[in-house]
């Protein structure tokens, strides 16, 4: 189903449209790695009303290419942090020509970018 069939204010929490998507990150990545994907998307009622399947795939992404971060103590809480449905209004606003779940992925991944040493030294340089 398209998810711009559907009004994000008559879905109720936890309610997802794009049980293909579902599928296929579990036989892509596995069980263990979409329970996590649920998990995060589901912290808060409303980040609970964002599993469409563009929300789904970056954070999926998300997940798999940063190893460490599933590791991370704090994940949960910080992605509790993160207003998911402000950030897809956001990408859907944008209209790059790419999609939404590529947007997504670099907006939700500026959120847990952790500045390497020379990025520290570059900001600190800038401040001067």
């Amino acid at each position: 189903m398209d998810a711009r069939l559907h009004s994000p204010t008559s879905r109720r929490p936890r309610e997802c449209f794009c049980k293909p998507t579902v599928r296929e990150i579990g036989a892509r990545h596995g069980e263990e790695h979409l329970r996590l994907v649920l998990q995060l998307m589901t912290g808060t009622p409303g980040n609970s009303r964002e599993l469409y399947a563009d929300m789904l795939k970056a954070v999926s992404r998300l997940m798999a290419r940063n190893p460490d971060l599933p590791k991370r103590r704090t994940l949960v809480a910080d992605f509790d942090s993160i207003n998911l449905g402000s950030l897809r209004r956001k990408a859907m606003a944008m209209q790059c020509g790419v999609p939404a779940s590529d947007v997504l992925l670099v907006l939700i991944s500026v959120k847990f970018y952790a500045p390497l040493q020379g990025d520290l030294l570059d900001m600190i340089g800038d401040a001067a």
